[in-house]
């Protein structure tokens, strides 16, 4: 009986041993576990951090500067401003979460909503008919205007008036008929800029020259196409369906 109770004794006792070791084991791993979740913890708020940066610069590259500069900013503009990128970083941190990632579109479309609208000035005109019998120093006047943005050609004296400071783009072209030779020129506010000739005089056949300026203009100041006031032109400007001589430009920035 004692035999028994000493080995009942000694299996117990090895059992006890056996469970101390599993309870420090599982002990280990659960410190293990926590250190895990406590690293992931720190580089997910690390990962967030910088995401919510770049993103707050993607939307107001100004952000910082905003606001500690300039005396208007006060405590609750600048309170104002830093709720609207927080929730802003939300949003993006949702998509992380749901691991809907944002991609370039994503940006674009954030810029492009935070981007000030810019009034696009561009047109197109040609002359609807032949000028016949142009003389010296006579105006062209591009009358049938197929692109107007911005309202700043007229097609009633054939001149453009910037609507403000930038710079332009001009083209025109000129063909002109046979046996007929053109000399025309752009001119701002009364001073020609460039010119080009179109010749065919001395072949039976229309012949067309595209002239190109680019040019930084103030507001009011006025664009055309004349002939040239000095030297003396022969035959016709033809304007058809197969050849339009034409006026046009557009601002850049």
């Amino acid at each position: 009986m004692r035999v028994e109770f000493e080995e009942i004794w000694k299996h117990q006792a090895t059992q006890d041993k056996r469970i101390h070791e599993l309870e420090l084991t599982i002990e280990n791993q659960n410190k293990q576990i926590r250190n895990l979740k406590r690293r992931c913890t720190d580089k997910e708020k690390d990962n967030i951090y910088k995401l919510f940066k770049e993103d707050s610069q993607i939307i107001n590259p100004n952000f910082e500067s905003e606001q500690l500069v300039g005396p208007k900013h006060n405590q609750s503009d600048v309170l104002k401003t830093q709720t609207t990128e927080i929730k802003t970083s939300l949003t993006y941190r949702r998509h992380v979460v749901n691991n809907e990632i944002p991609n370039r579109d994503y940006y674009r479309k954030r810029r492009q909503m935070n981007t000030d609208p810019v009034n696009t000035v561009a047109f197109y005109a040609y002359m609807s008919t032949h000028e016949t019998n142009p003389g010296r120093h006579q105006t062209l006047i591009f009358d049938m205007v197929k692109t107007n943005l911005g309202s700043s050609y007229s097609k009633h004296t054939g001149v453009f008036s910037a609507p403000e400071h930038g710079t332009y783009v001009f083209t025109w072209t000129i063909t002109s008929g046979v046996h007929s030779y053109i000399y025309s020129e752009i001119v701002i506010n009364s001073v020609p800029f460039g010119s080009i000739v179109t010749d065919s005089e001395e072949i039976h056949d229309y012949h067309s020259a595209t002239g190109i300026i680019v040019v930084q203009l103030n507001h009011g100041d006025v664009v055309y196409i004349r002939t040239n006031p000095n030297v003396s032109i022969k035959g016709q400007i033809m304007s058809q369906s197969l050849c339009r001589s034409s006026f046009s430009g557009w601002k850049i920035m």
